[in-house]
């Protein structure tokens, strides 16, 4: 991240939200970003999502750091209800059961930290449907985002928007764009968003989270900041330089 800026983690063993800067690769323990140079247990704002700089690339970075805040808030509950050692009447959580769910569903997503491109706010719809609990829109949505990835990619060479996804794979894969595991999941993931497309899917929850575990494999292939860059003291650098410090 660019000097004004700290990607924070929670304090082991500390009050939740007790923020220090993060070292590492693990992106599970991640809270966010912050300023930088803040004393341990301090923060003022914290983004958990959206666009940011990174210093020395020329492209900007995509984080969503949202999942580990729900991991963290399932805990805070669970732990509350258990010093808490009582036992609510059936159907006492009301209206909150939606709202846990949807904590659940946010929680079984992989944090993000990858580059920026039109696609990001396609794959943040994909997790943001299927938290909501809209199955069938995930799988499109999942398959939207990898067909702009792909055609993003195969545009400068020669690919144009009348062009059908087969004939998109074939440009990459003759130009060697994508990896080749990268294009059988593109694959995979058209046929699947096919499906449903045309209202053929037949288990939607379990086509949702294969469709969610294709991006988060699509994403370590390709756009992953991590293959690259590890985070020491919040900031991003490049894995060649910090190794040599």
């Amino acid at each position: 991240m660019i000097t004004q800026y700290s990607i924070v983690c929670q304090v082991p063993g500390a009050e939740p939200y007790t923020f220090c800067a993060y070292s590492g690769e693990d992106l599970s323990e991640v809270l966010g970003i912050t300023q930088a140079n803040m004393p341990a247990g301090y923060y003022g704002w914290i983004q958990e999502s959206g666009v940011c700089k990174v210093s020395g690339h020329t492209q900007s970075a995509y984080a969503d750091f949202r999942p580990n805040a729900a991991k963290h808030h399932l805990e805070e509950v669970s732990k509350a209800s258990q010093e808490q050692l009582i036992e609510l009447p059936s159907g006492a959580l009301g209206g909150k059961t939606l709202a846990h769910d949807m904590w659940e569903r946010l929680s079984q997503l992989p944090p993000l930290l990858i580059e920026d491109g039109p696609y990001c706010r396609l794959i943040r719809e994909a997790r943001d449907v299927f938290v909501d609990g809209h199955y069938y829109s995930c799988v499109a949505m999942c398959g939207i985002s990898f067909e702009r990835f792909q055609r993003d990619k195969a545009t400068p060479h020669g690919a144009t928007r009348e062009d059908r996804m087969d004939k998109v794979r074939s440009i990459l894969r003759k130009n060697r764009v994508l990896l080749r595991k990268t294009l059988l999941l593109c694959k995979r993931m058209a046929d699947l968003r096919n499906e449903y497309a045309h209202g053929d899917g037949l288990h939607p929850r379990e086509d949702a989270l294969k469709s969610l575990e294709w991006m988060r494999s699509f994403i370590d292939n390709e756009t992953n900041l991590l293959r690259d860059y590890v985070v020491v003291k919040g900031i991003l650098s490049r894995k060649r330089a910090a190794e040599g410090n």
